[in-house]
């Protein structure tokens, strides 16, 4: 799709959505609206760069739709200490955006290393960053697992399985 066109269609969604909000018909923070127009403009551009092979652009895509992610949630709910989840949401994004980069050509390796180290860092950042300390991020990141071991354990199948039929 046109580039160009996508934008028009962005403009025209944003005026819509700031007419609603100044009629008084919904009712959106600015964040929510950043959000939705950076995870609409960064899925375009994710998908039309898979379509030409473009991995610059894919990687670019993929950081404006999940910064639009960032924004949306930030806005939709009342985080305490927002502003200092800036840096690990940062990491975040880049170690997500390298992991998409990576399944897009899987024969370069360097992206998902930078994307474990990039994780890596994010999850210091949120240690370092956070005021409840280390022993709470542990204990929230093992309940996590406690809950979601079933879909790690089918991601990791698929994943090897993935590899395994490509050769790897």
């Amino acid at each position: 799709m046109n580039h160009k066109l996508i934008l028009i269609y962005i403009i025209v969604f944003a005026a819509v959505l700031i007419l609603l909000r100044t009629i008084g018909l919904l009712f959106f923070s600015d964040y929510e609206i950043t959000g939705y127009i950076l995870m609409i403009y960064g899925l375009s551009l994710f998908y039309s760069s898979y379509i030409t092979n473009n991995k610059y652009l894919l990687f670019l895509g993929s950081i404006l739709f999940l910064t639009g992610v960032v924004f949306l949630i930030s806005g939709s709910f009342e985080l305490q200490n927002g502003e200092q989840l800036f840096i690990p949401a940062s990491l975040f994004v880049l170690s997500i955006s390298s992991v998409m980069l990576f399944l897009f050509d899987n024969k370069i390796r360097t992206p998902i290393y930078s994307a474990v180290i990039l994780f890596a860092g994010g999850i210091g950042a949120m240690a370092l960053i956070s005021p409840y300390g280390l022993n709470n991020l542990i204990k929230n990141i093992f309940l996590f697992l406690d809950v979601y071991w079933p879909a790690i354990i089918i991601l990791a199948a698929v994943i090897l399985l993935v590899n395994r039929g490509t050769g790897r």
